[in-house]
């Protein structure tokens, strides 16, 4: 037997309903803040991700899937959705600063658990080309709406981390810290110490906590600039009613952030989505001179988090008779009432133990003419009215 590949998943009923609620909301929210959706394709060059994530990070250096095609070219399957936008901005926007979406598969080789595959959704929001500070806040403001319309409890996190230097600077007094006290700190972050020094800070190991809680804060490393364009951001949120944490921690894994950081956590302390400034990631890439702000969600982290209940159908109508059932699907679409209907007419009995399985409120049963409420366990006379006011 043929079996699923491991790190994958299928996304039927309830979870794809999930999927298709918080996928539509996501083009409604940003489609109408002015985001142009992007498609880009899901193989890149290996080269892209390895100067834009950095050689020694762990996605590039553990998690990429990468190939090489049969002209020999290194080509990988996209990890992430950011340095795929600034490329196709190099290649063909250069000179305009635009506001681009996307939304779509991403691969990592990571070790499956709850919420974590390694083929994944990833949906974002970009604003890459000449920008300020309202660009920062309307990034976060539209983040924050897109996330309020999907009915989740959330903290946003943000912090500042500086300009590049600042970070270089930051890193190699904080490895100082670390290597001083390895013996403190857990077998995974003894392995990010030499390669990605900065990762350890997002470390949940309950043996990192105490080193990382005593480590330097990078506020100590900060330009004057950067701290300016920081406390502008901050005085533009709170007149504008938007709440949020200051967490000094957050410095994110990414090579290419600078300034801004930010984060989306659940009630569970799970990371819904993040991002930043990165004014220096066309450099990187060698393609160009413009600043870049975006954030990514995890849409599977954020399918875990939504009661998709309250947005899917809650009628279904069974039957036996084909006219009487296709007369009353008829009539329920032209009062535009959601409603579901089985696939063939099989058993009545059979249909409606289908309807309960999927926890609709009413049952139209076209046989007997009546609707039945399954939460008050009533059943009356067919009246369209008590669809239409509920």
């Amino acid at each position: 037997m043929i079996e699923q590949v491991k790190g994958t998943q299928n996304l039927y009923l309830n979870d794809s309903d999930k999927y298709l609620f918080i996928r539509n909301s996501f083009f409604q929210v940003f489609n109408e803040s002015g985001y142009s959706y992007l498609q880009t394709p899901h193989i890149e060059y290996s080269e892209l991700f390895e100067k834009s994530i950095g050689e020694n990070s762990e996605i590039v250096s553990k998690q990429m899937y990468q190939f090489n095609d049969k002209g020999g070219r290194s080509l990988v399957l996209r990890p992430e959705g950011t340095s795929s936008i600034v490329r196709y901005h190099s290649q063909y926007q250069k000179d305009l600063t635009n506001k681009y979406s996307y939304f779509g598969q991403m691969f990592r080789y990571e070790n499956p658990q709850k919420n974590r595959y390694r083929e994944f959704t990833q949906g974002g929001i970009e604003i890459v080309g000449n920008l300020d500070t309202f660009s920062d806040f309307q990034i976060i403001n539209d983040s924050i709406n897109f996330l309020t319309k999907l009915g989740l409890n959330f903290t946003l996190e943000i912090n500042t981390i500086g300009s590049i230097e600042d970070r270089n600077k930051y890193s190699k007094e904080l490895y100082l810290y670390l290597k001083k006290n390895e013996h403190e700190l857990s077998e995974e972050s003894k392995e990010k110490l030499e390669v990605n020094t900065l990762r350890i800070l997002d470390s949940n190991n309950p043996k990192d906590i105490p080193v990382i809680n005593n480590a330097p804060e990078i506020s100590n490393y900060i330009n004057k600039d950067s701290l300016s364009k920081y406390d502008l951001l901050k005085s533009t949120m709170n007149e504008n009613g938007l709440q949020y944490k200051e967490n000094t921690k957050l410095v994110r894994g990414l090579d290419y952030y600078n300034d801004l950081t930010f984060e989306f956590i659940d009630q569970e302390g799970l990371v819904l989505g993040g991002g930043g400034r990165y004014d220096k990631l066309a450099e990187i890439l060698n393609i160009g001179k413009f600043n870049g702000v975006g954030v990514a969600f995890g849409i599977e982290r954020i399918m875990n988090n939504i009661n998709i209940s309250k947005h899917t159908p809650k009628t279904y109508v069974i039957g036996a008779n084909l006219m009487k059932v296709t007369k009353y699907c008829k009539l329920l679409d032209n009062n535009e009432i959601p409603y579901f209907k089985p696939p063939r007419l099989s058993k009545v009995n059979t249909q409606f133990k289908n309807a309960k399985s999927l926890n609709v409120k009413y049952i139209i049963n076209t046989d007997e003419d009546t609707i039945k409420d399954l939460e008050l366990n009533t059943t009356v006379d067919f009246d369209i009215g008590v669809l239409i006011d509920n």
